[in-house]
């Protein structure tokens, strides 16, 4: 059941949101509604909340199950990983194969980049931020 009210531009959710409060407010003071089978839904689901657990969790449980999130989500990125380390191989072996079909040409290219201190500024700026997302991947 939700917790926040919905949008005031969205009339279906509204109306959503009222049957529900419909049912827990008729729920909690023991109402009839046989006769609306869609609220009678939602007080199935009240009854439910209000129960308490059938028995208590250990004291570890949400560490558990973050573990065994973060165990799953590395598991499904395998397949990406490896295609990302094809690609990079790719990358660079295009790359140096432009060096060696363009080498002098490359050599002049350099050199007026290195002679320009804006664009050495913004390879600084790139440099120092593929190093933040290193340094944040490896802290998280």
């Amino acid at each position: 059941m939700n917790r926040e009210p919905p949008s005031p531009h969205d009339d279906s959710m509204e109306r959503e949101w009222a049957l529900q409060e419909q049912a827990v407010r008729a729920e909690r003071l023991g109402l009839d509604a046989s006769r609306d089978a869609e609220l009678q839904r939602y007080r199935v689901v009240a009854r439910a909340l209000r129960q308490p657990l059938d028995e208590d969790l250990p004291l570890n449980f949400a560490r558990e199950v973050a573990r065994e999130a973060r165990r799953r989500a590395a598991g499904d990125m395998r397949l990406e990983l490896y295609l990302s380390w094809t690609l990079l191989g790719v990358l660079v072996a295009m790359l140096i194969g432009v060096m060696l079909r363009y080498g002098s040409a490359l050599g002049q290219l350099t050199h007026i980049a290195l002679s320009q201190p804006w664009l050495l500024a913004l390879a600084g700026f790139f440099a120092l931020l593929a190093a933040s997302k290193l340094l944040h991947r490896r802290v998280s």
